[in-house]
């Protein structure tokens, strides 16, 4: 009933305004706009929405007003969703900005802000939704320059400020010309002072009326000029400004009427907003932090000295802190520390795009463990491509879940186990058991098929380098085994710090023949030997020609990315390994527990799976390349795996690490509370729980559950908006789960001696 007392006010309203509004005015030359608010599209009248802040145009305010209310403190959350404050957004055109000016938006730290009274964020924004909005010619050229997204920035209003105005602020410190901007959508109406900032071509939308309309604001003009002409000739002294003073009043109460409906609707919609987040539960769609520990006992529980270490469960790297239930009177919350961190303040938003940053690029780069029992700081690295890269959250959140998973499954099992492998004739040797149930597991199968198909890509007859391997082939077959395996990895170890400077991975490849290790069901033909001047050749054939492409492409290319990510997971955790022998280590009681329950992938997907998609594609000959020769036939098979089972760390030294790596550190420290840019690369981090929350290191004097951290959500990624569905997990903590898992959040710190860590 509110909401429809509102609009049928507006209606009203609407109706006694049209008796007193005379002709449109002219409009300058110039490209101006007239007097009056800005003329534009009337979002509340599209049949389409029935919430116009939920329209495509207005979304990037919702967003930014969500985004808010979760990083402001409690006693500030009022502030995002108070209908007193109006949100606008500038839709820019690409074409216009300079290379610097997209990278100043979307990369400069000063075109994001959440500040209670000062709120804004530059980001990419879908081009598809907002076509309809734009002008058809300009989506067109932008779709033929390969855009799918387009640059935008939303602001609240703030201190005395409309938000038009901190726009305008913002895109003069970017040197953005009008010209640029093509579009702007307000939830109310750009009044008459704000629309000059727009020229008349620059398309202007609104939720609500507000303000005199241009026609309003004309014939006012010729109101007080009639009447003050009027006056004069009856006499009466200082015709002109009683006349205005008049008409300023009658038109004043017109003005204040339509502005305090329009705030009206704007509480009720925004209301409606807060309503959607709730019905299609947003907060129930937040990821959890990992490199933290999991939900458990919220307070100390008893004798906790004598238990261990519950294992950490984990979605996504971010900071979290306790929520205040043991600590009564600290106030704050969780927000607090979220929004003090950079992977927090950027993986945050619900659903958008981010700042520019290619987030299938992320990778860890960075990690440490103080020795105090606080946890983990980490931080990860990834390239800027505004344009043409990954900017969507969802996927940076993928990736850091990943790579998190991946982290405590090398921790979990024993090294012997990090291994796949797909050959047709041993369908029981696919992979370990417990690596088999992890994501892991999947991820190395999947990258090992991928290879496979890579190869023969790599040797297809129909290419250049193709034509030259089979040119070269001696014997009627060729049969070789590749697999992929971890290259020695340049680290530098800072005391409780360690930086992953290079991780590549190495393909290796040797002669193998199937008709030696006897057939099965699935085997192919055999492939007899040929004689050894002839494997040799071959070997070195393959070596010279394939072998260099195939480790360039697992090392590059998109389709080995998740590889590549859970590769560097493998790299931090054989430091952890090795640095838990003697120090004190968050996690060194997980180490070779064998516990995965965490871990375990909820995907519907078996390692028979890709073993039986590699046999089918083996019998109809994707991977058995045949190529006919002058004097026969001449075939290729190729098998292999993948082997993580040792890890190599190189350490480089100060001296070095000084002088090619300078800046390394302080970007990796202020990406722990800000995203930090470093020429190409973002860096994102996060701080330990405990620091992000702001407190000191823990009293190894008081009982260890006294400083129990409860995994709170961070990342609110709402289901409307969110193009990555990740799983939720079950924490069981009930008589069937493990003891491990059922332990004090904080046990007491043990410095590790002697573990058994086979490399």
């Amino acid at each position: 009933m509110r909401r429809q007392g509102a609009r049928a006010l507006t209606a009203l309203l609407l109706v006694l305004l049209v008796g007193v509004a005379g002709p449109r005015p002219a409009a300058a030359d110039d490209g101006t706009r007239p007097p009056g608010a800005a003329d534009g599209t009337n979002l509340s009248k599209d049949e389409a929405f029935d919430n116009p802040l939920l329209s495509p145009p207005l979304m990037p305010v919702e967003q930014l007003r969500f985004l808010l209310r979760r990083l402001l403190p409690d006693h500030q959350k009022q502030q995002a969703f108070n209908q007193s404050r109006n949100g606008a957004v500038d839709f820019l055109n690409p074409l216009l900005l300079t290379e610097k000016q997209l990278n100043d938006l979307l990369g400069n730290p000063r075109y994001a802000s959440f500040e209670s009274r000062r709120a804004w964020r530059a980001s990419m924004i879908d081009l598809k939704p907002m076509k309809r909005f734009l002008d058809p010619r300009l989506v067109e050229q932008l779709e033929e320059k390969g855009y799918n997204e387009i640059p935008g920035i939303a602001a609240l209003s703030g201190e005395r400020l409309h938000s038009e105005g901190w726009l305008q602020k913002l895109e003069d410190e970017a040197g953005i010309a009008p010209e640029a901007k093509i579009a702007s959508a307000s939830e109310r109406q750009q009044c008459a002072k704000c629309s000059r900032f727009y020229l008349r071509q620059t398309r202007t939308l609104f939720a609500y009326p507000y303000d005199l309309t241009v026609k309003e604001t004309a014939q006012k003009a010729e109101d007080m000029a009639k009447l003050a002409k009027d006056w004069a000739a009856e006499g009466k002294s200082d015709a002109d400004r009683k006349a205005k003073l008049k008409v300023e009043k009658a038109y004043g109460k017109e003005r204040q009427y339509r502005n305090g409906v329009a705030q009206e609707q704007l509480g009720v919609d925004l209301d409606g907003v807060m309503e959607t987040a709730k019905k299609e539960n947003w907060e129930e769609s937040a990821f959890k932090p990992p490199f933290a520990l999991p939900s458990g006992p919220s307070c100390a529980l008893p004798d906790t000295r004598s238990q261990r270490r519950p294992v950490p469960s984990a979605l996504v790297l971010a900071a979290a802190k306790a929520d205040g239930t043991c600590d009564e009177g600290r106030g704050g919350g969780a927000a607090d520390a979220d929004a003090a961190t950079g992977l927090g303040a950027t993986l945050a938003v619900p659903g958008g795009n981010n700042g520019g940053i290619d987030f299938s690029t992320m990778e860890l780069r960075y990690l440490a463990d103080p020795g105090d029992g606080s946890g983990l700081r980490y931080s990860f690295g990834a390239d800027r491509d505004p344009l043409k890269g990954d900017n969507r959250t969802s996927t940076g959140v993928s990736a850091a879940a990943r790579t998190s998973d991946a982290f405590f499954v090398w921790l979990s099992l024993d090294p012997s186990a990090f291994w796949v492998n797909l050959n047709p004739t041993e369908p029981e040797r696919v992979v370990d058991d417990e690596l088999g149930r992890t994501d892991v597991g999947r991820i190395m199968l999947e990258a090992d098929l991928r290879m496979k198909k890579t190869v023969g890509e790599l040797i297809h007859p129909h290419t250049a380098l193709g034509r030259r391997y089979w040119d070269g082939l001696r014997g009627e077959c060729a049969s070789t085994r590749n697999w992929i395996t971890s290259a020695p990895a340049s680290v530098h170890e800072d005391g409780d710090e360690l930086y992953i400077l290079d991780a590549p991975l190495d393909v290796q490849m040797e002669s193998q023949y199937l008709s030696e290790a006897g057939g099965t069901g699935d085997a192919p033909p055999s492939c007899p030997r040929p004689d050894r001047a002839s494997e040799e050749h071959n070997e070195d054939l393959y070596r010279t020609l394939v072998l260099p492409e195939l480790t360039k492409a697992v090392n590059t290319a998109p389709e080995y990315a998740d590889l590549r990510r859970v590769h560097l997971a493998r790299v931090a955790a054989q430091w952890y390994r090795e640095r838990a022998r003697t120090q004190d280590t968050t996690y060194g009681d997980l180490i070779d527990s064998g516990d995965i329950a965490h871990w375990r992938t909820t995907a519907r997907w078996k390692p028979r799976d890709t073993f039986d998609r590699y046999v089918d594609s083996y019998r109809r000959g994707e991977f058995d390349v045949t190529e006919k020769l002058a004097d026969g036939g001449a075939k290729n098979y190729v098998f292999g795996g993948v082997d993580f089972s040792r890890v190599s760390l190189r350490q480089v030294p100060d001296t070095r690490f000084e002088a090619d790596f300078a800046k390394l550190p302080k970007g990796v420290d202020r990406s722990l509370r800000t995203p930090s840019m470093d020429a190409d690369t973002v860096w994102l981090g996060a701080p330990t729980p405990r620091e992000a929350s702001g407190l000191g290191p823990p009293d190894t004097s008081a009982g260890a559950g006294t400083w129990a951290l409860r995994l709170l959500p961070l990342l609110l990624l709402p289901a409307a908006f969110l193009l990555l569905r990740r799983r939720r997990r079950h924490l069981n903590t009930s008589s069937s789960t493990s003891p491990l898992r059922r332990a004090a959040v904080e046990a007491p710190r043990r410095r590790r001696t002697g573990l058994s860590d086979k490399p």
